[in-house]
């Protein structure tokens, strides 16, 4: 099976390993999912002192690193997941939750990819909880976090990011690169985010070099360049954030097939549900992924899911 890597510079490289071989039941023993958490939003009013209309939300994030099989990993770090990361909390009414997905390249110059991924995650996280954001802004929030990230000392490589804010019945999104994020309503995808590469496989991210890099050739965006959308929420609502490792294995359907009658006592089965599929998929020699499908657009012959780090985050408007 032919696999491609997350690139660091403007050159296509093949890598990857066969994984044919790999036991399915070792999914379930590896299994990692993080313990669901709810938070109460309101509206208020800004023309009465009207009664507030509570909206709860509750959240449930789950993951696998790539390479759990065969050594140890740290997959039980809070938010963490291989190069993966992700972040959910809020600050008073307004819930905010985040995926960040570091570029596996760097790894050739002895650089450790979830530095940077996590990082940038914990920072967008901090400003969350100190309030210093606009909740219809979620792209300031991913600009402020990388701004902190870059002084020194500061962590080499790159990532992409996708951050959304629910706030009073609002849902606010900002995606740079290809995480990104969907809304599922009444057995249907009602909005998604759009893909952002420069070419195949080389999606937009966020960069930080050491200070005497030679800068030519690397990607460089900026939180300015992320793709920003707006959507009124319903109750039953369900917002779904994921790095690649989910929309590269997973197509639509099946992600809704999963949501069916998805509900906040079962949140948390459903996320594990999804990440496991996205889990096995990526695994199997014979799927026909939507990696595969994109790959084959750009002239690449290639079957099987794509082996990678796997991040999933729930949000159920209740």
């Amino acid at each position: 099976m032919l696999t491609y890597g997350r690139l660091l510079i403007r050159v296509a490289v093949p890598h990857g390993k066969d994984i044919s071989n790999i036991r399915p039941v070792a999914f379930a023993k590896n299994f990692c999912s993080t313990a669901r958490t709810t938070a109460a939003t309101s509206t208020d009013s800004a023309a009465t002192n009207a009664t507030k209309t509570a909206q709860k939300v509750d959240s449930s994030c789950c993951g696998f690193a790539k390479d759990l099989i065969g050594g140890p990993s740290t997959v039980l770090d809070h938010g963490k997941f291989g190069e993966d990361a992700c972040f959910v909390t809020h600050f008073k009414h307004t819930h905010v939750a985040g995926v960040a997905d570091g570029v596996g390249g760097w790894r050739k110059y002895g650089i450790d990819p979830s530095e940077f991924s996590s990082n940038l995650m914990k920072h967008c996280e901090k400003i969350v909880e100190a309030g210093e954001f606009k909740p219809d802004r979620p792209d300031l929030i991913i600009s402020k976090a990388f701004e902190r990230l870059a002084v020194s000392p500061r962590p080499i490589g790159s990532s992409t990011a996708c951050v959304v804010v629910i706030h009073q019945h609002t849902l606010y999104t900002a995606n740079l690169g290809d995480s990104g994020y969907l809304v599922y309503r009444d057995g249907k995808v009602v909005q998604k985010s759009t893909e952002q590469v420069h070419y195949f496989n080389a999606p937009f991210q966020l960069t930080l070099l050491p200070e005497q890099c030679e800068l030519e050739g690397f990607i460089r965006d900026t939180p300015e360049n992320s793709d920003l959308n707006v959507l009124d929420l319903e109750k039953g609502d369900v917002v779904l954030l994921a790095t690649d490792g989910l929309w590269d294995n997973v197509p639509d359907a099946l992600i809704c097939e999963a949501l069916e009658g998805v509900n906040a006592q079962n949140l948390q089965q459903k996320c594990n549900t999804i990440a496991l599929i996205a889990r096995r998929l990526s695994c199997d020699v014979h799927h026909l992924s939507p990696f595969a499908k994109k790959a084959s657009e750009h002239g690449i012959r290639t079957k099987g899911g794509k082996q990678d780090d796997i991040t999933c985050v729930l949000l159920y408007i209740s």
